[in-house]
């Protein structure tokens, strides 16, 4: 069994990240999807992502860049589009596939599902796209907006989904696995929004990956 890092989320709960991981989450004809939709992710193909716990110079590039240009990015953001603010970052966007769904059910799974199918949601908006780094690793990203009708709603939500292993939103595009490992969240009102990240070809470290959701949440649309 691999050795793991214990993580918390926001809301105080735990969970694991492996700390070295192998194997191709992709198969070549998930590769040729990818590059020929710009579209990623996924929750029926795959393995398990996340790559080795030693980080590039490119990897390490990006982390530290999160980590102190965040708020700088955010405000690029909102003046200038979440692609400039990538860059800022060291990582490139590419080209985003989204869509809403009314039916909230339809789009998620588990727990999670059965929660969307009783309680007030009203909307899922799904966004989806690939980040490459500059040595050409792409990371897949998945942001969910999830809107319900009252707060309190969008609060115990934010609560079942930030517990791993009590489902999730499907992707847009179904070409990895998202493992919920790499995971952030936050609550706008009655709005949840929740991303997720993971390795095409399973390169990706973990530090790397949670680095790149966190940002993720804080450049989402609002």
């Amino acid at each position: 069994m691999p050795d793991v890092d214990i993580r918390s989320r926001p809301d105080g709960s735990k969970y694991p990240i492996p700390k070295k991981r192998g194997g191709a989450v992709a198969a070549a004809a998930g590769v040729g999807l990818l590059v020929a939709s710009g579209g990623v992710g996924g929750v029926g193909a795959g393995g398990v992502a996340g790559g080795s716990a030693v980080l590039s110079s490119a990897e390490s590039a990006v982390v530290r860049a999160i980590q102190s240009k965040l708020p700088k990015a955010k405000r690029t953001a909102r003046r200038s589009g979440p692609a400039k603010a990538w860059r800022q970052l060291r990582l490139r966007k590419g080209r985003q596939r989204e869509d809403s769904a009314a039916e909230c059910r339809t789009v998620s799974f588990g727990q999670v599902q059965d929660f969307l199918t009783r309680e007030s949601c009203r909307t899922v908006r799904r966004f989806q796209y690939p980040l490459t780094d500059d040595e050409g690793d792409v990371i897949t990203v998945l942001v969910s907006r999830v809107h319900f009708t009252t707060g309190s709603d969008a609060v115990a939500f934010k609560h079942l989904i930030d517990r791993h292993g009590t489902g999730d939103i499907r992707p847009v595009v179904p070409v990895v696995r998202f493992t919920g490992h790499h995971y952030d969240s936050d609550r706008d009102g009655s709005t949840v929004l929740v991303a997720e990240a993971e390795s095409l070809d399973g390169t990706s470290p973990a530090e790397v990956l949670q680095a790149t959701a966190d940002a993720a949440i804080a450049l989402a649309p609002r």
